[in-house]
């Protein structure tokens, strides 16, 4: 009998000890956090990575109700920090071509764009009216008429840009009087695959076909030439001078000044605004014609502390919001802390789009346009 107590003691004592691993084990294995039971994530946070999910977004929208001059007004602003990385600016054209049209809202969805709004002034078939360069890619020069808003890396500035064109053939650089227009006779133009698949050439012209940097072969003609996907057409309107002839197998390269580095934008916008923080609106513009009215209005200008806005300012809506004159638009800026500042197109163009949505209240049903600016997020932001 006393055996028998024995032996239930130490069982029953095993049991105890057993129960008590499991239990102290148990308390690691599903410890919050570990690699076991950490509700299917099996990364561990480090401190970097923290911290970036601790920074603030870059881009702000306000939506706001304003009276200017007595008069109610609903403005859209969006400011952009670039300096906190992780965000991007650039100008963006419909179909990613020279020529057509689409919604604002189809450009911001094919750019993966966070925020948009319509850009500047194009002609008659959306050809924008002065300089646009894309990711470095040069699409159009600029007029030198106009202010340029630019952005390299992390800063952007408005300043007004002469831009040239230039051919390298040789020791030689030949100035190029256009990029991705069309000619004029005794005018050199290059044409690469943004404008189209061919030159659209209907005068006389000598032209060289350039693949891969080599002059493929010539054409000398009075209809259009077909441009190569991976290269370009150099187009020599008649009459031309014996010195711009090239033959076939020649290197050929492109050169622009001023070159702002590596994976810049460039967006040639309408009339200044605003200029070093004063006040220097027109009454006047080539592309807009008066500005005294009260219209609705879109403007993009960089602030003192170097982030970017973009403003949107509905009207043609009596009650709601009846827009703004130029000089009006340039005065309600300075108040947000603006530097420089330009116009862009305005009217029935006049839209904003946050997250695939339009913030603003059109005046009309959307307009299509020939293109717009773009704010594009990293995803992991």
């Amino acid at each position: 009998m006393k055996n028998k107590v024995n032996i239930d003691t130490i069982i029953y004592l095993v049991l105890i000890i057993t129960s008590l691993i499991f239990i102290y084990a148990g308390s690691f294995l599903f410890e919050e956090g570990s690699f076991i039971g950490n509700r299917g994530n099996n990364r561990t946070v480090d401190a970097d990575t923290a911290t970036d999910r601790n920074k603030p977004f870059p881009v702000v929208h306000k939506a706001v109700s304003t009276e200017i001059n007595g008069i109610k007004q609903k403005i859209n602003i969006l400011e952009i920090d670039l300096s906190s990385g992780g965000v991007k600016i650039k100008p963006a054209l419909a179909f990613d071509t020279i020529y057509g049209f689409q919604s604002l809202k189809d450009i911001a969805i094919n750019n993966n764009a966070y925020a948009a709004v319509n850009a500047g002034f194009f002609y008659s078939y959306g050809e924008p009216s002065g300089m646009v360069v894309i990711d470095g890619k040069v699409y159009t020069k600029s007029t030198g008429k106009y202010p340029v808003f630019v952005v390299q890396g992390k800063n952007a500035f408005l300043s007004e840009i002469k831009s040239n064109i230039w051919i390298l053939h040789g020791n030689r650089r030949i100035a190029a009087d256009d990029i991705n227009r069309e000619g004029k006779p005794g005018e050199t133009v290059v044409y690469t695959p943004v404008f189209g698949p061919t030159n659209r050439a209907d005068k006389l012209h000598t032209s060289y076909i350039v693949e891969n940097n080599r002059v493929a072969r010539k054409f000398r003609g009075d209809t259009e030439c077909k441009i190569p996907s991976d290269g370009m057409v150099i187009t020599f309107y008649e009459p031309i001078s014996s010195e711009e002839k090239f033959e076939v197998g020649d290197w050929i390269g492109i050169d622009i000044d001023p070159d702002f580095g590596p994976g810049f934008q460039a967006y040639e916008c309408g009339s200044w605004l605003v200029r070093d923080g004063q006040v220097v609106a027109v009454d006047r513009d080539d592309w807009v014609g008066l500005l005294t009215n009260r219209d609705p209005r879109t403007a993009i200008g960089v602030k003192h502390d170097g982030k970017v806005v973009l403003v949107t300012v509905d009207g043609r809506q009596p009650g709601y919001s009846v827009g703004l004159s130029s000089r009006e638009l340039a005065g309600y800026l300075l108040t947000l802390g603006i530097k420089d500042a330009a116009m862009l197109d305005g009217g029935a163009s006049t839209q904003m789009i946050v997250q695939n949505k339009t913030v603003n209240r059109l005046p009309a049903r959307e307009r299509m346009l020939g293109g717009g600016i773009v704010v594009v997020v990293d995803e992991d932001l």
